[in-house]
């Protein structure tokens, strides 16, 4: 696995204010911010040690520019299909910016050398930034490290003990980064880089996708029978999350169920690399219940990342009548690692990886689309 320093552009805290709603609006309004002052071009290039702390988990991971070659090849692999009209945005998107704004989030096996030379780089060189963000209780801190000597060492660390990485977070960041590369190449000026963030996954954890259905006009006895057929259903005091795989809670009414997947359902799943709750749900519940054949299509279905809760799930499901919700139990990452080694994909929403990056921390310029 490649990873290349890059000439990055940092924020200039001293001139940022509130670093919520700053980096928030990094996004829309890089090229503005750009212009104003609110990023600095670094004068050498370099790989960045990126440390995240959060309320409930820190993770620490590496920036730095990885090789389209790598996702063509089949090196990066990828575990949700992509939609050509999201890459054209994508595309228009940097075109306007000039830059890449939030790097792709990519797992890789963890490595015992390389975690020990981020901790030991930590410990011999200052913070280059130190980013809080009080509305989530959450800071970043960011290590540059452009000497040449110790690029070379995390270089070959990563050719010789990471063959393969996984997309944790922007496959389509990372789909059209390779296209382009192709779109250019005939030009001259392509761009073989794109902006990654390398977190070992024993840093990063998986949080659920929930469901929410609108316009269920069945009654509940009805909607229970019919779910009845797939599931041993269980009635709640109130809404819980699922406690393990192959259970979900539903919440329909002012009521909760627990389910569980009958045994003979899974059976016939046996022979699958991986079963994952919501392949079954998409295969076997949406249309058998609720009419829907193509879960991508529908305007009835909605998402919730789990992180935000059940109470917020719960909330959401009230919100609005002839609504029902489903909260599922997140995906195991050694599944999604399995799924993509065989080129499969996963199904829409089924994976919110935490902790996430945010946008602005450290981008990568390009330039090309002046011609």
């Amino acid at each position: 696995m490649q990873v290349n320093p890059f000439r990055a552009l940092l924020p200039t805290l001293e001139k940022i204010g509130a670093t919520d709603s700053f980096f928030a609006a990094v996004k829309e309004d890089f090229p503005q911010f750009m212009q104003q002052g609110f990023f600095e071009s670094r004068p050498n290039a370099a790989i960045y040690i990126c440390a995240i702390q959060t309320p409930v988990h820190n993770a620490l991971g590496i920036i730095a520019s990885a090789h389209v070659q790598d996702y063509l090849e089949g090196a990066i692999k990828r575990h949700e299909n992509t939609i050509p009209a999201k890459e054209a945005v994508q595309i228009q998107l940097w075109k306007e910016q000039q830059a890449m704004v939030k790097p792709v989030l990519l797992a890789y096996p963890s490595v015992a050398a390389i975690e020990g030379w981020m901790q030991k780089m930590m410990t011999q060189k200052q913070a280059q930034l130190t980013i809080p963000f009080p509305d989530e209780g959450q800071t970043y801190q960011v290590w540059e490290i452009s000497d040449p000597t110790e690029l070379q060492y995390i270089q070959e660390l990563f050719a010789a003990f990471v063959p393969r990485a996984y997309i944790a977070d922007g496959h389509h960041r990372c789909s059209s980064s390779a296209l382009l590369y192709e779109q250019t190449l005939p030009r001259g000026n392509a761009d073989p880089y794109f902006l990654a963030a390398f977190f070992p996954s024993t840093q990063l954890y998986i949080q659920a996708y929930h469901r929410l259905l609108d316009e269920v006009e069945l009654p509940v006895e009805d909607l229970l029978q019919q779910l009845e057929v797939f599931f041993l259903i269980e009635a709640l005091e109130q809404p819980e999350a699922p406690r393990h795989k192959f259970e979900l809670c539903f919440l329909v009414e002012n009521k909760a169920f627990r389910l569980n997947w009958r045994p003979e359902l899974l059976e016939r799943y046996r022979w699958e690399k991986a079963i994952l709750d919501t392949q079954l749900f998409n295969e076997v519940i949406l249309p058998n219940v609720f009419g829907i054949v193509d879960a991508r299509q529908s305007t009835r279905l909605t998402y919730l990342e789990g992180v935000k809760g059940m109470a917020r799930l719960h909330h959401e499901q009230q919100n609005k009548a002839q609504r029902v919700a489903f909260a599922l139990y997140p995906v195991d990452l050694q599944e999604m690692m399995i799924l993509a080694d065989h080129n499969q994909s996963l199904p829409p929403k089924s994976t919110w990886f935490e902790p996430r990056m945010k946008n602005g921390v450290v981008v990568k310029a390009f330039n090309l689309f002046s011609t």
